[in-house]
């Protein structure tokens, strides 16, 4: 599935519904949005707004997302569509997540399975209230089958920014590989690879309502360490008996509790 980019700019308000102008590839387009009834008009006048009717659940969803106070003429947003997205697809959480970000594209694709030969990191954080502490853990299984143990304290003051500290420490170790498949058992992550990084990167960092998305640092650095690469990610349930989850999860703690 590929990755369309748009730009688009509150123009008017009338009645309730603010005109959105919105641009890809030199085209343009219109349509109209209540923010208070959350009733979207896609005006069908040609072959961009057709393309932008077919992907409008995604596009709702960024409008729903918007703060009202964001609604007003002149203000402007880029934001991507993934084309013919499966949303069901993408909410089962036993399907592996494809970020294909080689020869200068970005691409997606959902998957039952990833590839068969590829190195895996698996990662997990503990952050705990009482100690203000945090630790991180990640574990590389290489493909012959050996692994490698990285765990130590981290910089976080929430679960969040912890287990994405945890995503960095095991990347670090990988940057020289293209192929990684990334295994974690933070919703968070697996969101926030598959959807909101993209459209942050395309605004300066910030949301679809104009303020600073939350831990722009530190997802910056996994942007980078993303870059150029073939990436899977997985998601796994904690506390499941998932050996190497139960293992990161255990060191990780450890280290909190230090």
């Amino acid at each position: 599935m590929k990755l369309l980019t748009f730009e688009m700019e509150i123009t008017d308000f009338n009645n309730g519904y603010f005109s959105h102008k919105v641009h890809h590839c030199g085209n343009y387009t219109e349509f109209s949005y209540n923010p208070t009834n959350e009733d979207l008009i896609i005006p069908l006048n040609g072959e961009l707004s057709k393309l932008i009717d077919k992907n409008k659940n995604q596009l709702l969803k960024i409008l729903k997302t918007k703060k009202l106070k964001s609604y007003y003429p002149g203000f402007s947003l880029c934001f991507v569509l993934t084309d013919g997205k499966d949303v069901d697809s993408f909410n089962d959480m036993n399907k592996i997540i494809v970020i294909d970000s080689r020869d200068n594209e970005l691409e997606i694709v959902v998957q039952e399975s990833g590839k068969a030969i590829i190195h895996q990191v698996f990662t997990d954080a503990s952050y705990l209230d009482s100690t203000g502490k945090s630790g991180i853990a990640a574990i590389i299984k290489f493909p012959d089958g050996t692994y490698k143990l990285h765990s130590i304290a981290g910089r976080a003051c929430n679960s969040c920014s912890a287990e994405l500290e945890a995503v960095v420490s095991g990347l670090e170790i990988l940057k020289d590989i293209e192929e990684i498949r990334l295994i974690t058992d933070s919703r968070y992550v697996r969101k926030g690879l598959s959807e909101w990084m993209h459209n942050w990167k395309l605004n300066n960092w910030k949301t679809s309502g104009g303020s600073r998305a939350k831990n722009i640092e530190i997802w910056k650095k996994i942007d980078n360490l993303t870059k150029d690469k073939y990436l899977e990610v997985a998601w796994v349930k904690g506390h499941s008996g998932h050996f190497e989850n139960t293992m990161c999860d255990l060191y990780a703690r450890d280290i909190a509790e230090i």
